[in-house]
Order: structure tokens, then sequence, then C-alpha cells
């Protein structure tokens, strides 16, 4: 099956695999290819078998033939960023190096911590064996004020970002408000494609209306959630439908 590119203009639905062994990942790798989502995000942070990178590319081969068309996003999301496992920064640039350079995937997530400390020339190597980045923040305590995300996003774009994607707690509906205009915003500085998130149950709608906004990635569930306020993604495509 011909896999489909991913779209910079339009919204990408992306669902989560969480499985912590080989045959669920598979399995439920198989779910999200008869799914409506167009991307299917390996957070391997998740996986028991994590800290084996030469394990890692061995599954990639099958975890690609069985998500069919849908391109994959590799993340390893660590403890700091709401993610399941702590990984070492040394460990972490080797890892992202040595996935992306397997070519086995077609996107790869590297937080923007991160990165500013290993530098552009990292993103260089890493965007070098084809794989686009997104650079990604999260915050699960708050949402900050326009001018501090607005220059993150700016230090996405200075990194050489494919993609920059911002993630925040929202502790009010004006919170989520305002994340929901953050992309409107960001066009004033920068044209980075973006994917914006509010997150909770009170951020819900930041991810139903994501291709209204101008975000160019919403995450839905099959199963588990990867993140707090995940719709499942069966009902996510529906209302996201039901705007368009």
């Amino acid at each position: 099956m011909e896999k489909k590119n991913l779209t910079m203009d339009q919204l990408n639905v992306c669902v989560s695999l969480t499985a912590k062994d080989r045959d669920s990942l598979l399995e439920q790798a198989k779910l999200i290819a008869e799914s409506t989502a167009h991307i299917a995000e390996w957070r391997v942070d998740y996986y028991d078998e994590r800290d084996d990178f030469e394990k890692i590319i061995q599954v990639l081969p099958e975890l690609k033939e069985a998500l069919g068309e849908k391109q994959l996003l590799f993340t390893f999301r660590t403890l700091e960023e709401g993610g399941e496992a702590a990984i070492r920064l040394p460990r972490y640039k080797e890892l992202c190096l040595t996935i992306s350079q397997s070519k086995q995937i077609d996107l790869i997530d590297i937080e923007l911590a991160r990165v500013e400390f290993l530098g552009r020339q990292f993103i260089q190597e890493v965007k070098a064996s084809g794989v686009k980045v997104i650079l990604s923040n999260h915050d699960f305590e708050k949402t900050p004020d326009d001018a501090t995300l607005i220059f993150r996003i700016g230090v996405m774009h200075q990194f050489g970002a494919d993609i920059g994607k911002i993630a925040t707690m929202p502790q009010t509906l004006p919170d989520v408000l305002r994340v929901m205009g953050l992309v409107t915003k960001a066009r004033g500085f920068y044209q980075l494609p973006l994917a914006v998130i509010s997150m909770g149950d009170l951020g819900k709608i930041s991810r139903v209306s994501a291709g209204v906004t101008g975000s160019i990635l919403t995450f839905g569930a099959i199963g588990n959630v990867s993140a707090p306020g995940q719709i499942p993604v069966t009902e996510l495509t529906r209302m996201i439908e039901n705007l368009a």
C-alpha cells in the first residue's frame, strides 16, 4: 500500500502506540492501520525494551509493515515532559541519531529543552537522513503567556524544526482560547508549521478545532491515552469532519 505524505497545509490526525512489548505493539499498529488516523506515533518510552536500541531497530520494519500507509512518528517522551521514563542526554542523542539513520521512520519528535543543549548541528544530522523533525515543548502545569510561547516557537524555528509543537495545561477557559489563537499570532513572526494543543478535559475543544485554528497535527487515541484530554480517534475524526 502506498504511503501518504504528511500534509503541511491541512490537519493530520495522529494516534500514539503505547504498547509495552512487541506483540502488543504490532497488534496496536494494526488497529491504527484500520483507523482514520494519518500518523502513528510510537511512544517508545512506554516500551519495556526501550533501553535496547538494537531491539528497537529490529522491530521497526515489522511496525511499518503493520501500519501500512500510515506515517510513523518516533517519540521518546522524557519524564520531565510527561513521559514514562528517564533518559540521560547522551543516550537521548544517540537514540535520536540511531533511529533517524535507520531510515525506518518518517518523523521524529525531539524535545526543545534537549535541543537547547544538543545544538542546531544535531538537528541537521537527524534531518540529513530524510526524517522530518518536530521540536516539541510540553507544560503539564500551566499555560505560559503568549510572549513566552511565541518565543519558544521562534527558538524551534531557529534550530531548524520542520514542525513546532506546543502543548500546555489550561487553568481557565481563556488559557484554552489563547492556545487556540496561537498559530495565527505566531504567523506574524514565523511561518513554521505548528501543532498546538491545550490539554486536559478543559482543552478538548482545541483538539477538535485544530484544523480551523491552523494546527497541522491533532492527537487522538485508540485504547489508552498518552496525554490528558485525548479523544478516541473515531469520535475525534467525526467531530472534525462536522466542523469542516
